[in-house]
């Protein structure tokens, strides 16, 4: 029951212990979205000033290493703060009251970057749904407005599943991110497995006139790897895959049992790096590291060359190409399931808190859910569906937001530096690898959101980008100030003591 005159919400959250050991792996994997990334990154390396020694396996391999010291963090601080909102809560604690206004600020930059990095993720998967129709023998042209909508409608059927209950929100995720792994794994195991002229003659085939499989190879002459190529694309991972550990974390009041806490983390990272830098290398050697440099960074082969269209057509086999199609726009789909969960979480813990209007955190007593955050959550997302598409005609438009959550992640990085100091419950040896892993992680951030300013071109820096994530920090931070000053004038309560306490499960 709600009562304004305690601290938090109610005395409980309300939400129940839905996501077994497997769930919450599957989240983490949908979250850090490498099949996405497989399908998608020729947009990438058609921006970039040089293609010369961008290596994509190396470059993987470099993003992930960086990644460590946040597996480190979120691993332990999951196990000890399990809490809905993951690392809002860890965050906010650890700066107080006294920077409430600030940490509030940040948590907003990244939930509406989240509803941005969907929008981004919708748009793209029509694109990726226009790329092997083709294949499969059906050509297709849809007009921005078709685009749109297709889009809009992909994420409004999840949300429908997640408001008409918890459970089935997470078993579609989990069905959905399963599958996407097996087509993955499939599609490897295609390129590695098929022999290298019968790929040559299947890609020769896809090609567009004027272009075949000699001319690209050759025509690149640059080296396999350096070490400025490499780093060039490590915002690219940024943006898609490794830093992206909390759906886990978020949710973590309703995960069962205590190794699905402790490794949920560890692992959605190890088999998303195993499967992204895989699928890289199966690239490399199925076609040669000229080719796909060339291919994929050509604008006039990018949208017909990627990691799936190249699997389908090399399989040589019908019922296999219709498997890998349908399963690389399920990649899309699966990320959008995860998002459908996640943001509607950090949304719950804000109003927990009394910082936004309770109905966020309002459970519908016929299906058991938030059903208000969903909604806000589909109208946030389709606005910037629109935006982009319309406005921008492309979904790169809204790479520049990842500045905000990466400062976020920043941000976290120094909460887990205090909450190293203050944890009683935490033994010496965990207190000191909180400690040195919570600077790592703000380093690696620092460098992270350099990367994407010094860059603007390349990662999508323009007004509507930087906009949405420079009014969503203001939003915070004004939401916290009014719901201060509404809840000490009306109920007597000053909303920033929550910040000295850990919310209840």
């Amino acid at each position: 029951m709600e009562d304004e005159g305690k601290i938090f919400l109610r005395e409980s959250t309300g939400l129940v212990k839905e996501a077994g050991f497997w769930d919450a792996v599957s989240i983490n994997i949908a979250n850090m979205s490498a099949g996405a990334a497989l399908g998608t990154v020729g947009f990438t390396l058609m921006a970039l000033p040089s293609i010369a020694g961008v290596n994509l396996v190396y470059a993987s391999i470099m993003a992930f290493l960086l990644s460590i010291p946040q597996i480190i963090v979120y691993t332990i601080l999951t196990t000890v703060i399990p809490r809905t909102g993951g690392d809002y809560v860890w965050l906010t604690r650890a700066l107080g009251p006294r920077w409430a206004w600030l940490s509030n600020g940040l948590v907003m930059a990244f939930v509406i970057q989240a509803l941005a990095y969907y929008a981004l993720v919708a748009l793209a998967g029509v694109a990726q749904l226009t790329s092997v129709l083709p294949v499969l023998g059906m050509s297709i042209s849809l007009s921005t407005p078709e685009v749109v909508g297709i889009a809009i409608s992909f994420f409004a059927v999840i949300v429908l599943v997640n408001i008409l209950g918890t459970r089935y929100g997470i078993r579609l995720m989990t069905v959905l991110t399963t599958l996407s792994i097996l087509g993955l794994v499939t599609a490897i195991l295609v390129l590695f497995l098929t022999p290298h002229s019968a790929i040559v003659k299947a890609v020769n085939s896809l090609l567009p006139s004027g272009y075949s499989y000699k001319s690209l190879a050759t025509s690149y002459r640059g080296p396999t790897f350096t070490l400025s190529g490499a780093l060039m694309v490590i915002p690219f991972f940024a943006l898609y895959v490794y830093p992206w550990l909390m759906a886990g974390p978020a949710i973590a009041s309703e995960i069962r049992g205590r190794n699905a806490l402790r490794w949920n983390v560890p692992l959605g990272a190890l088999l998303t790096m195993g499967m992204a830098t895989l699928g890289f290398a199966s690239m490399y050697y199925a076609l040669g590291f000229g080719f796909t440099t060339e291919a994929l960074s050509n604008p006039s082969t990018n949208s017909i060359i990627n990691f799936w269209t190249v699997a389908m057509v090399a399989s040589g086999n019908k019922y296999l190409e219709w498997f890998l199609g349908i399963v690389s726009v399920l990649w899309y789909l699966a990320i959008l399931a995860y998002g459908a969960i996640l943001v509607v979480r950090y949304w719950f813990a804000l109003a927990f808190d009394r910082v936004w209007p309770s109905f966020f955190a309002y459970l519908s007593p016929r299906f058991g859910t938030p059903i208000y955050a969903h909604l806000i959550d589909l109208l946030g997302t389709s606005a910037l569906i629109a935006a982009a598409g319309f406005l921008y005609n492309t979904f790169t438009a809204l790479y520049g937001t990842e500045v905000g959550p990466l400062t976020y992640l920043a941000f976290v990085g120094i909460a887990a530096v205090v909450l190293a100091r203050r944890r009683g419950d935490l033994g010496r040896g965990s207190r000191a690898l909180l400690t040195i892993a919570g600077a790592l992680q703000f380093a690696v951030f620092v460098y992270l959101v350099y990367e994407f300013l010094a860059y603007p071109s390349i990662w999508g820096g323009n007004w509507l980008a930087y906009g949405v994530e420079i009014g969503a920090f203001v939003l915070g931070v004004v939401a916290y100030f009014v719901a201060r000053h509404v809840s000490i004038n009306k109920y007597g309560l000053d909303i920033s003591v929550a910040y000295q306490e850990i919310p209840p499960e």
